[in-house]
């Protein structure tokens, strides 16, 4: 559907424009729930590691670095960056956990404004060259559309294939009780920390995607607004649904851009529809799709046997 999505969609290029959106949501949203979702994590972080994903492609792109290559490298300065942070921080949970990877988004965020030379600092970074692939050049909206549509798609197979594998069900475990799961033999600070990379490179490679997109960035891009909106997408879609994610980053997607045409009350109705959706589904998305997804239905108790009825 997605494929010939765009051959049916009136008003095209706005339309496309939305879609592109969410395809670059789906992909950091994959990485967060990683983090956030399976091993219980609660990292502020997340839009730091978009914004350095972002800034590293933009100058790799800026030196000649075909935009594949790129996208690549920027994911694994990014995982390397959460690396960094995810070994000492491991050791905190919880509230102090937000604080310590909020403080390192923060200073992320300084260090794109004050780093001019580097950066553009708040100027931003301008023109970007646009992506390319072998010899194919990414200008139209559509061609957008279809490279964000493979790399979302490539992220959301690498979730599910993560979600239910050793890894996925380690990290499960972790999050559910991690004492439990070193009792078990698990590296639980370990695995914490492959769990930031591997969400972190998804965020890098949506912050190159972003930068590619759009061909400037600045630092505001990458402030606390982006991260409450992650954690908004996260908390709707059911922290450990991929499906519910996928579900609520369309819906955030598309109620926050639509709702623009009822200024000044759409935030006020944002809010309003977010605290009914907690309120009436606090699993989130994920909960209701859990509530229509069809039952097995009980096994009936075999019938009993003339030798039982006879005893």
């Amino acid at each position: 559907v997605l494929l010939v999505l765009p051959m049916l969609i009136p008003e095209q290029r706005f339309t496309l424009r939305l879609a592109c959106q969410v395809f670059m949501n789906v992909t950091i949203l994959m990485g967060v729930q990683i983090i956030l979702g399976f091993s219980k994590q609660f990292s502020l972080a997340q839009v730091a590691f978009y914004g350095i994903g972002a800034y590293a492609t933009a100058l790799l792109t800026t030196h000649g670095v075909a935009t594949v290559p790129a996208l690549l490298l920027s994911g694994l300065v990014a995982g390397v960056a959460a690396v960094l942070v995810a070994i000492p921080a491991v050791r905190f949970t919880g509230p102090w956990l937000s604080l310590v990877t909020f403080a390192f988004a923060q200073i992320i965020q300084i260090l794109m404004a004050r780093l001019k030379g580097i950066t553009g600092g708040t100027a931003g970074f301008y023109n970007i060259p646009r992506p390319s692939i072998g010899t194919i050049e990414i200008t139209r909206e559509i061609d957008y559309y279809y490279m964000l549509l493979v790399i979302a798609s490539l992220a959301v197979l690498l979730m599910v294939r993560l979600r239910y594998s050793a890894y996925g069900r380690v990290w499960l475990s972790i999050g559910d009780n991690p004492d439990i799961a070193a009792s078990l033999g698990v590296n639980v600070p370990a695995q914490r920390v492959l769990a930031f990379f591997i969400g972190s490179f998804l965020a890098g490679v949506a912050g190159g995607s972003f930068a590619t997109y759009t061909t400037f960035i600045s630092p505001e891009s990458f402030g606390l607004p982006q991260t409450i909106q992650t954690l908004t997408i996260l908390v709707i879609g059911g922290i450990e649904s991929i499906v519910g994610v996928l579900v609520s980053v369309v819906f955030v997607t598309l109620s926050s851009n639509y709702l623009l045409a009822l200024h000044p009350w759409d935030l006020i109705l944002y809010g309003l529809v977010i605290v009914l959706i907690m309120n009436f589904l606090p699993g989130g998305f994920g909960e209701l799709i859990a509530r229509l997804r069809p039952r097995a239905p009980a096994p009936t108790p075999p019938q009993a046997t003339e030798a039982s009825r006879a005893a």
